[in-house]
C-alpha cells in the first residue's frame, strides 16, 4: 500500500471511529428554556444506589461567550443526582464551540460543587424525573 493510500485509510478509519463514538451518545430533549434546549443521555446513566451520574447537554439558542471572550454554542455537564434526597450537584462542565456538543472545547470547569435541593420545574428536576 503506498504512503498516501495508507494516510487516506487511517483518516477514514479515524473518522468512522469518531462517528461511532458520537452515535453512542443518545441525547433526549428535556426542556426548552429562553436560554436553549436541555438534553440528557439516559442510555449512559451510572448507578451507585441512590446516586445516579448522568450527562446533560445545553444547546444554546444564541452563541455565548466566556469571560475570556471565547465563543461557544453548547455545554455538556456531568451531574450527580441523589434520588433519595432529591438533591443534585455538578461534577464538571465543558463548553464547546459547536451546537449539540460538537466542535472544539473552549473552556472547562472541573470543581465538584455542593449538594443542592432540586427545584421543581427546573431542567435538573426534569432530568431527575427521567433518571430516578
Amino acid at each position: 500500500m503506498n504512503h498516501s493510500r495508507l494516510k487516506l485509510t487511517l483518516v477514514l478509519s479515524s473518522s468512522l471511529g469518531l462517528t461511532a463514538m458520537a452515535a453512542s451518545t443518545h441525547w433526549d430533549a428535556v426542556l426548552l428554556t429562553p436560554l436553549g434546549l436541555y438534553h440528557v443521555d439516559t442510555h449512559a446513566v451510572s448507578d451507585k444506589g441512590d446516586i445516579k451520574t448522568v450527562q446533560s447537554l445545553l444547546d444554546y439558542k444564541t452563541t455565548q461567550e466566556t469571560s475570556e471572550g471565547q465563543k461557544y454554542r453548547s455545554s455538556q455537564t456531568e451531574l450527580q443526582l441523589n434520588c433519595k434526597t432529591h438533591s443534585a450537584r455538578i461534577m464538571h462542565t465543558r463548553y464547546l464551540a459547536g451546537a449539540m456538543g460538537s466542535g472544539q472545547e473552549v473552556h472547562k470547569e472541573g470543581s465538584v460543587r455542593e449538594w443542592l435541593d432540586i427545584v421543581k420545574g427546573t431542567p435538573i428536576d426534569r432530568i431527575a424525573h427521567r433518571v430516578c
